[in-house]
């Protein structure tokens, strides 16, 4: 399993001249063929750097207050960096799982919406089951469609590919995807009856497969299909204002589609398309570009209102060019 932790808040996508949000301790509009904006920072200012030596005076921390600062400067950063990385990783997830990438108040809460890049892919490489063939009908994925068969959508969506001789590589498909497809009553006796072909009956192989590791489960039908099943464990963060409670909250979200199976060709599939910042030289401001000129961070200070502004930007995306060798299962 591909396992990823830690999720930091996406940074926002932004218009080129707005500013993008603060994050808690500066949205945008693009023309087409642009490459997006993605812009956050943080505000440091006297109420943080008050609480940070309350508690260093009560003991809670061990620290003075020059060291303070450093660490809210290093982690402000940290964070700011590690959020753009993962907005990068949610727009490969997405570029593959998808074929688009869609600003959505979903993953854009403070910044542009309704914005789509698509990628295209041939719609001969997509199969979306519709009815009864879906293999859940509700979205609580609680109903299971009575036609569905699991098993052989995924063979049938290799024959696919390999009708159109294209050079797969691996099967991809969201952690939580697997998992719920591994509930699926009708793939639990084909993973039974694949694990033990003797099994007496259909509800004596379903409970062969629910004995099984994820990875037995992962490496049987891997073997059954001929290809390399590749789970995807990535979660990604926007950070948004929840009115209900006034606060500040960063709801978790699979960065792949949860009810796509992807075949992907060996290699890289695209490229990153980066636009390298604008930099106004300020006496007032220290900048520095980051990941080989392609992020800039800003820090900038009020000396009056003692506060002080740490900002990254950046222009990117990720472009997959090998579309026409991916194929899509869509199973609702």
């Amino acid at each position: 399993l591909l396992l990823e932790t830690g999720v930091y808040a996406m940074a926002t996508y932004v218009d080129a001249n707005s500013d993008g949000p603060y994050r808690s301790p500066k949205g945008a509009q693009i023309a087409s063929g642009k490459i997006p904006t993605l812009k956050h920072g943080f505000k440091l200012d006297e109420k943080i750097m008050r609480e940070q030596m309350i508690l260093a005076q009560r003991g809670i921390v061990d620290q003075t207050t020059n060291n303070i600062l450093l660490d809210l400067l290093f982690n402000s950063l940290d964070k700011l960096i590690g959020g753009n990385y993962n907005s990068l990783a949610y727009q490969r997830h997405q570029a593959v799982s998808t074929g688009k990438l869609e600003l959505l108040d979903a993953n854009n809460p403070q910044g542009i919406q309704n914005i789509t890049f698509d990628f295209k892919v041939p719609a001969a490489n997509v199969t979306t089951l519709a009815g009864n063939y879906r293999w859940w009908t509700d979205a609580a994925y609680t109903t299971e469609g009575s036609s569905s068969n699991p098993l052989a959508d995924l063979v049938a969506l290799i024959k696919a590919a390999e009708d159109a001789y294209a050079p797969f590589a691996a099967l991809e498909v969201s952690k939580r995807g697997f998992t719920r497809a591994m509930g699926h009553s009708k793939m639990l006796i084909s993973i039974g009856y694949l694990y033990n072909p003797l099994a007496a009956n259909d509800t004596a192989a379903a409970n062969v497969a629910r004995q099984l590791s994820t990875e037995q489960m992962r490496q049987i039908l891997s073997n059954k299909l001929g290809v390399e099943i590749r789970i995807i464990d990535k979660l990604v963060a926007p950070e948004r204002y929840d009115k209900a409670t006034k606060k500040i909250v960063t709801p978790t979200m699979s960065a792949f589609d949860e009810d796509a199976w992807v075949l992907v060709p060996d290699g890289e599939l695209g490229t990153i398309k980066a636009v390298q910042p604008i930099v106004m030289q300020d006496p007032a401001a220290r900048l520095a570009l980051f990941d080989g000129g392609r992020t800039l961070i800003t820090q900038t200070f009020n000396a009056k209102q003692k506060v002080q502004y740490v900002e990254s930007e950046m222009s990117v995306l990720c472009v997959p060019n090998r579309v026409t060798q991916m194929f899509y299962l869509n199973i609702k």
